[in-house]
């Protein structure tokens, strides 16, 4: 059974990793890594060109291997992979780039999300064909195996793993648990504010990335999806890790407190007043509604619903310390500034003087 914990503690917020020595490690060697990223560019093409032409065999096999391994990309696997065919691969997921891993060991493709060219399918390890839509038989007498994700989502794969939820697998097929750990020099394995660009740029400007797969006991899926908890709890136990039940869910909320920058006092403000007007309501009024509300909508309706005996009826802050939190973010010099502007727009009405703003 999942546990709780806070979603913040699953995902690295960078990408760099500091460290005193380490740092000046990584300056040292960024001449050399830029030097590898655009040779890594043009061998890139050659492994693109070779996973395309080259039909599914061994030979395929281990000349991606050899490739990888030029890209950055060292492989070690534990644990019996089983036969070539008709399996499904259950695994983590740390980075963008896990399913190549799996795929250069096993040969295994991963359902795209996504529409994708039909000639970039088999070089970016990918399938059109989705696990939802086969049968049973049709799995198993497939020429292929398949690799899914069932977090959804990536995490950095030190704390602890998403809830299993994001696949649906027919009944009674047998699945492989995967444990994906991934190592690398200077930078997180995985970021919650980076992309897929960010870290292709990354895998090719470091000397390398490690990953490491376990191959564990083959999981049988039921009707009632246990399965899910069970493959779960193996892959957590392996990696040393606690399974959870946060979802994709929890982390797109987090990825957005992370981004999310709340406006400032003197721009609600602002807003307030415009949408008052022509009505002209003293600074000290509509902070003062501001602070009680904690919203331009609050303190608009507000200000409404009162006007315009509400004026003297909101009493200006205290000099005590607020606990609104936007209240406390506004300097003195927003302050002036929106105190001179409501100055300056009621001596012009007051004048009726005719100044464009």
């Amino acid at each position: 059974m999942g546990e709780q914990m806070n979603v913040e503690h699953l995902f690295h917020k960078s990408w760099f990793r500091p460290a005193g020595l380490s740092t000046i490690a990584l300056i040292l060697y960024a001449p050399v890594g830029i030097c590898l990223f655009v040779i890594r560019v043009f061998i890139l093409l050659q492994f693109f060109l070779m996973a395309l032409l080259l039909p599914p065999s061994k030979i395929r096999q281990k000349c991606l291997q050899v490739m990888a391994a030029v890209l950055g990309m060292t492989i070690s696997a534990e644990g019996d992979p089983g036969p070539c065919r008709g399996r499904v691969f259950v695994a983590n997921h740390i980075t963008r780039l896990d399913h190549l891993a799996i795929h250069v060991v096993t040969s295994a493709l991963k359902p795209a999300l996504d529409a994708v060219p039909y000639y970039l399918l088999r070089p970016l390890a990918l399938t059109a064909s989705s696990l939802a839509n086969r049968t049973q038989d049709s799995i198993e007498a497939s020429e292929v195996s398949f690799v899914v994700f069932p977090e959804g989502e990536t995490t950095s794969g030190e704390v602890g793993l998403l809830a299993f939820s994001a696949v649906e697998i027919p009944n009674g097929i047998n699945v492989q648990p995967v444990a994906i750990k991934v190592s690398r020099h200077w930078f997180n394995t995985s970021s919650v504010t980076g992309g897929l660009l960010n870290e292709l740029l990354i895998f090719l400007f470091l000397p390398n990335t490690h990953f490491s797969l376990r191959f564990l006991p083959v999981e049988v899926v039921d009707n009632e999806g246990l399965w899910k908890q069970r493959t779960q709890s193996a892959i957590a136990q392996e990696l040393h890790v606690t399974p959870t039940k946060l979802n994709t869910s929890d982390k797109a909320e987090f990825r957005k407190k992370l981004f999310f920058r709340p406006p400032s006092l003197a721009a609600m403000a602002r807003a307030v007043q415009q949408q008052l007007a022509p009505q002209i309501l003293s600074p000290e009024v509509i902070l003062a509604a501001l602070q009680q509300t904690g919203s331009a909508e609050g303190a608009l309706e507000y200000l409404r619903q009162n006007r315009p005996s509400a004026a003297g009826n909101i009493h200006p802050a205290a000099s005590t310390f607020s606990k609104n939190a936007t209240h406390r973010m506004m300097s003195f010099q927003e302050r002036k500034r929106l105190m001179i502007a409501f100055a300056r727009q009621r001596y012009i009405e007051k004048h009726e003087l005719q100044i464009s703003a």
